[in-house]
């Protein structure tokens, strides 16, 4: 049972993601509210999901921050794809309404010695600059970094937002502060224990799994202090994952 203090009672966690299956066992007690991206707006939704990747995601949050509120904005396919306008659409609109975390278990993946082409400046430019917009307005994005070492994910890289790395810990609680040029915060991301479509779960790997548990933290510590600054909640989560000694990322 998770404590009352820690429970995020009051902070609210957008899942930018494939959307929820809000009928989910896991699900039954949150408080959960379900939008998706169409033609560029964001509109009401349905409680469904589209591959079971923002059900998961859900669930991680809500099993470390019962009490905090979800926000699912459903804005990936089946696949996991979307258009970047799209996801720029729904990144914008959790900034406007201030929301206290973004969880973005996602990300644009480009070749490590790849060349990027002029549309990718573009795409990286506008995601750098609503990256921005949310630590001006103190909206904590928090997102995943690579799961393989060739590549390099947008946004996770950017140092205005928390980027995650994934790991295997015992403890689902755990941290470790590890600052490197994709990720500065490393998570349970191994054979994690999350909802699966229809009623079921199974075990996640990926570093889609370990922001989440990046999210609920970040939830529990505005809940505590609602007003905490982006900067603060960052140290806040080094502190936490100070004690580990580094070590190599799992890819």
């Amino acid at each position: 049972m998770i404590p009352e203090g820690r429970s995020g009672r009051g902070a609210t966690v957008a899942i930018v993601d494939s959307g929820v299956e809000g009928s989910h066992p896991w699900l039954a007690a949150a408080s959960i509210t379900h939008l998706c991206v169409e033609r560029l707006a964001v509109i009401e939704g349905e409680p469904v999901d589209h591959s079971g990747h923002g059900t998961a995601c859900a669930g991680i949050v809500h099993r470390l921050a019962p009490a905090a509120r979800i926000v699912s904005v459903s804005v990936l396919d089946a696949q996991g794809r979307t258009t970047r306008d799209a996801l720029l659409a729904a990144l914008r609109f959790c900034v406007a309404q201030r929301f206290d975390v973004v969880n973005l278990s996602l990300g644009i993946d480009f070749p490590r010695e790849a060349p990027l082409r002029p549309s990718d400046h573009r795409s990286i430019v506008d995601l750098y600059e609503t990256a921005d917009a949310a630590y001006t307005a103190g909206v904590v994005l928090v997102a995943a970094g690579p799961n393989v070492e060739a590549l390099r994910t947008y946004p996770g890289r950017f140092k205005s937002l928390i980027g995650v790395g994934r790991a295997r810990f015992a403890d689902g609680e755990m941290l470790r502060s590890e600052i490197t040029e994709d990720h500065e915060i490393v998570a349970p991301g191994e054979e994690v224990l999350a909802p699966a479509l229809g009623g079921g779960e199974r075990r996640w790997t990926g570093t889609s799994f370990a922001v989440p548990h990046v999210s609920a933290h970040v939830a529990r510590l505005r809940a505590a202090r609602p007003g905490l600054p982006v900067e603060s909640i960052k140290a806040a989560l080094h502190r936490m994952g100070s004690s580990l000694p580094p070590a190599p990322a799992a890819w």
